[in-house]
């Protein structure tokens, strides 16, 4: 029988449970698997959905199941969302319900995975929610047919639209046949009066489609909030296909002339997350950059006309008394990362077996595991235990205690070295020179075991991963050496053209000493150990030959060389290309 869910009209029979894998053919009518459930549940602010312009700072509950109907390449949540091996009990829709109800949200949001795989279970969780007076959302591909559309519509009170692009073909390389039915399905909306937000990824070499993108929604509406989320590579994504944030920031100012409020995510430090008055040009309300496809406003933002008069165009359905926090690794599509990091130790443990990596994930996944996770993977030692715990789990302890034992060694030199040396000031940012990294996190951390001093540890402030800070401030610690972040990075001759704009005047300019951390090398993932030895290179040269260390490593724990490998910005893969776990 032919689901009706979505466009490909998959035919779902006794033994075919279509592209999402999620249906069933029961009693002559297609129905979702009994055994589908959410198998997430985490209070978050709607910023990080990211969702902008419907009632900001309020706390919702973000829920996912699993199943796709979309195959997107470099896709953020791509083992989650599949969940092919998740099998251990989920959370029912009344669960869901009672559970946003104690945390005190103003609703419920679906995210992560595609709602149209689960979407008999979302319906359901849908009318639920609105009968306890809870507000509804979700992020989708919105590739459902007419049908399920007019439905769909009366269920939610806002979407983000991840749109793939304008051309067939960007659709084609996700395996849809076209992007008509999504602009279709946003006009509809629009019309049904749901608040729509509209997503669309930015790789290099696909401006014009960009460009087209923004052109064809501004038909429907100017006033659409348009999120450019530069394209970050993971998985087999090359290097090449990640645009700077320079370059992107160009992109979003040519967008501006088609769309009244564009946005800029995946880019520390940006200001084209502020919302800009569309007549004026005046800042109505600041955000910084807080986590993949995340942000958070840096004040309470409730006036929403311009002294101009001209008003901007916010749904207010709730007025929360304070901006909500999430801890650890919550919020958004931060828990991904969380997912990435225990993958990456996995990696190395030489396990490649998806199975074998959801029973871990299985262990873990829990919001005090997680959190307790978070604060074990800041500092050196405490990540030695982290690297214990997984290995106990996955039943090769043996492996384990053979990766222990490669960084201990390493850490060890760099102590000894950094007796030699101390007292040398550095700071740490990620994409801005005014973008500087928590002063807990591993990076920071990094610095002060290899000898220095932190200038971020000074600051008493904490965003996820980071927060803005001020050209005085930086000047006033004036320090001799800086980091940028392997994670989000921005070319060398970009960020020294924002020192100069910005007036930025310290030693590490003069000294020019500002290195660019190699893709991944100081967090997420084992090879932090890389980023330290590369950091206490910095601090004592010629002591440490890095590249020979780094050689080794990949050798050990990935079967490859260093030289050999093409890395990109992924936690658990060495290198984009051709590659098999050792």
């Amino acid at each position: 029988m032919q689901c009706n869910v979505c466009e490909f009209g998959c035919d779902i029979t006794e033994i075919s449970k279509g592209r999402c894998g999620t249906y069933i053919y029961v009693n002559e009518k297609v129905s979702q698997a009994p055994s589908l459930g959410y198998i997430g549940a985490y209070p978050i602010s709607i910023e990080t959905v990211p969702m902008l312009h419907f009632s900001p700072s309020a706390k919702f509950l973000q829920v996912f199941s699993k199943g796709c109907n979309f195959q997107c390449p470099g896709c953020v949540a791509r083992s989650l969302a599949k969940g092919t091996y998740f099998d251990y009990p989920s959370i029912g829709t009344a669960k869901v319900i009672e559970k946003a109800l104690n945390e005190q949200c103003a609703g419920v949001v679906s995210t992560l995975n595609e709602p149209a795989a689960n979407y008999y279970l979302f319906r359901d969780l849908a009318l639920k929610a609105k009968d306890e007076g809870l507000l509804v959302g979700c992020s989708t591909n919105c590739y459902y047919t007419p049908e399920t559309l007019k439905e769909f519509g009366h269920l939610v009170d806002f979407v983000n639209v991840g749109v793939k692009g304008y051309s067939n073909r960007s659709y084609r390389i996700c395996g849809a046949m076209s992007s008509e039915p999504v602009f279709r399905n946003i006009t509809e909306l629009h019309n049904m009066g749901v608040h729509i937000e509209a997503s669309v990824v930015y790789s290099r070499g696909n401006e014009d489609d960009v460009l087209k993108v923004a052109s064809t929604l501004s038909e429907i509406s100017r006033s659409i909030p348009l999120q450019v989320m530069r394209f970050i590579p993971f998985g087999t994504a090359p290097m090449k296909l990640e645009p700077s944030i320079g370059k992107a920031e160009s992109l979003c100012t040519n967008l501006r002339k088609h769309m009244n409020h564009v946005y800029l995510f995946n880019s520390p430090g940006t200001e084209m997350l502020h919302t800009f008055c569309p007549d004026c040009g005046k800042v109505l309300a600041e955000r910084e950059f807080y986590g993949p496809m995340g942000s958070r406003l840096i004040k309470t933002w409730r006036e929403y006309s311009c002294e101009c008069g001209s008003v901007v165009p916010v749904r207010q359905d709730t007025i929360p008394q304070e901006r909500f926090e999430e801890s650890g690794f919550i919020g958004g599509y931060r828990i991904s990362r969380a997912f990435g990091m225990v993958h990456a130790v996995v990696t190395c443990l030489g396990i490649n077996n998806e199975r074998k990596l959801m029973e871990v994930w299985k262990s873990l996944h829990s919001s005090d595991t997680l959190l307790n996770i978070h604060q074990m993977i800041q500092q050196p030692y405490p990540y030695l235990d982290f690297i214990r715990m997984i290995a106990c789990i996955a039943e090769v302890p043996e492996k384990g205690e053979e990766l222990i034992g490669f960084i201990r060694e390493r850490l060890e030199l760099v102590s000894m070295l950094s007796e030699e040396n101390p007292g040398h000031r550095a700071y740490y940012c990620m994409g801005s020179p005014l973008f500087a990294l928590n002063p807990g996190r591993m990076e920071n951390n990094l610095v002060e075991f290899a000898g220095g001093i932190s200038i971020n540890k000074i600051l008493q402030k904490e965003g996820k991963p980071g927060f803005n800070i001020s050209v005085s401030y930086l000047n006033k610690q004036n320090p001799q050496s800086i980091f940028i972040s392997g994670f989000l990075s921005r070319p060398l001759y970009e960020f020294s053209g924002l020192c100069r704009k910005y007036g930025i005047d310290v030693d590490a300019l003069r000294r020019h000493s500002i290195y660019v951390v190699p893709p991944s090398w100081d967090f997420g993932n084992p090879r932090w150990i890389l980023g330290l030895l590369f950091i206490a290179d910095k601090f004592n040269p010629g002591r440490i030959d890095i590249w020979r260390e780094a050689d080794k490593f990949y050798e050990r724990f990935y079967g490859i060389s260093f030289r050999e490998a093409s890395p990109n910005r992924s936690f658990h893969r060495p290198t984009s290309g051709k590659w098999f776990v050792c």
